[in-house]
């Protein structure tokens, strides 16, 4: 695979947008950011109709084996849901929403859909990390790997996050235990796309210290204080995995081996990364002078059908 594809159902985007709508907190921030496309907060029940009529169609002629292809293509849908999410970067963690999301889209999905169960396919599986929309592609109920809307514009980090991801999903596949480098190669990568997001830092320990702050009031507490424990030492370790030789300065490369070993290590080091990802595309789109040229050509048009289009 050369890329990660969101493609997300039309009853995720209804539901959505059905829970910004009724989101009271932060109401006064939603109506700033879609007033710059030219929206109200009205257009938010609005969207939510559209998507569920749209969703009703399609089940008419669909059941488990075929609700995939219900998933709309990652187009404007996407970028402006994503958009519109990255406007409350400034209003705290975003797992509560979320999580609302994942839960309603399952209840519905599976009492509206003939046939299907659980764990439900990456189009019915959406998660918001760091104030980007996001879907869930692995085979295990985790919220990684991941395949968020956006990526970063930097041709560097989309390709290694990509690889990262695809990794992921190898792992996923094989028994336990792993080869050992089949688990330590995440440090090296993931070094590297800590430097490569925030390359003014010099190198990875600084841009990790600098994205783990940047991350933290976007994050519910106990998840912050879990990501700034794995990360402490995060520099420390691939040191010691790329000299192997013993260091005073360091842990032994037989010990870091031995404690990084097992999914729960590796759930760390792939949520922060992705946290880490996904906040930066939230960013870029939040601090952006412009809108994206896609969102340029939509605002007052995209609503003109009874239904979404889906191309």
């Amino acid at each position: 695979m050369d890329e990660l594809r969101c493609e997300l159902s039309p009853l995720v985007y209804a539901e959505l947008y059905r829970l910004l709508a009724a989101d009271e907190a932060r109401r006064d921030v939603l109506e700033e950011r879609l007033a710059v496309i030219g929206y109200d907060h009205v257009w938010l029940g609005t969207a939510a109709d559209a998507y569920n009529e749209y969703w009703a169609a399609l089940l008419e002629s669909t059941d488990a084996d075929s609700v995939s292809s219900l998933a709309l293509p990652r187009n404007e849908h996407a970028l402006l849901a994503t958009w519109i999410l990255a406007g409350l970067r400034t209003t705290g963690e975003d797992r509560e929403l979320g999580a609302a999301l994942a839960e309603n889209v399952l209840q519905r999905a599976l009492a509206e859909v003939p046939g299907l169960s659980t764990p439900l396919p990456p189009d019915l599986s959406p998660v918001i990390v760091g104030w980007t929309r996001a879907s869930i592609i692995g085979s295990f109920s985790y919220e990684w790997p991941v395949a968020p809307a956006l990526l970063p514009d930097d041709a560097n980090i989309r390709s290694a996050f990509i690889g990262l991801a695809h990794h992921v999903l190898v792992l996923e596949a094989m028994a336990e235990p792993w080869p050992e480098m089949m688990q330590t190669s995440t440090y090296w990568r993931g070094y590297g796309i800590a430097e490569a997001l925030k390359p003014a830092m010099g190198e990875g320990s600084p841009a990790i210290n600098e994205l783990l702050k940047e991350a933290r009031p976007l994050l519910p507490q106990y998840l912050s204080t879990q990501l700034n424990s794995h990360f402490s030492r995060f520099g420390q370790r691939r040191n010691a995995l790329s000299h192997v030789t013993d260091d005073p300065r360091r842990e032994r490369f037989v010990d870091v081996v031995t404690i990084t070993r097992g999914w729960e290590h590796l759930r760390l080091t792939v949520l922060g990364l992705t946290q880490f990802v996904c906040q930066e595309v939230s960013r870029s789109l939040y601090d952006a002078e412009e809108l994206p040229a896609a969102l340029r050509t939509i605002r007052g048009g995209i609503w003109n059908e009874k239904f979404p289009r889906s191309g």
